[in-house]
């Protein structure tokens, strides 16, 4: 509609934005330390699953079954667990990014 400048980078009147979802959820402006993950962060205003016509169907069965159910008895069974080497963690993906391997130490 006009130009305009986000964080120094100018964007001329006319041209094409795309966001890029894979980053939000580590942005330094929202979160403390974005790059580690941490699954009780609060608060924690990220963007898993999609929003507007885009948000996944299955995100509030998936949150509850996850952070409700599965984290929470993986993390009381396993209570000295500890990531091997973060450096060691591969990442995949562009839209929908994730860790192709999570090398922990279940004690």
């Amino acid at each position: 509609m006009e130009d305009t400048e986000i964080r120094g980078c100018l964007i001329p009147k006319g041209d094409t934005v795309m966001t890029i979802q894979a980053s939000a959820n580590r942005d330094e402006d929202a979160f403390e330390d974005g790059e580690n993950y941490n699954a009780l962060r609060e608060p924690n205003p990220h963007q898993a699953f999609g929003n507007g016509p885009h948000h996944c169907a299955g995100a509030h069965l998936s949150r509850r079954t996850v952070g409700a159910i599965l984290l929470p008895m993986l993390f009381e069974r396993f209570p000295n667990m500890t990531l091997l080497d973060p450096a060691s963690v591969r990442w995949h993906g562009f839209g929908f990014r994730g860790p192709l391997n999570l090398p922990l130490l279940l004690q």
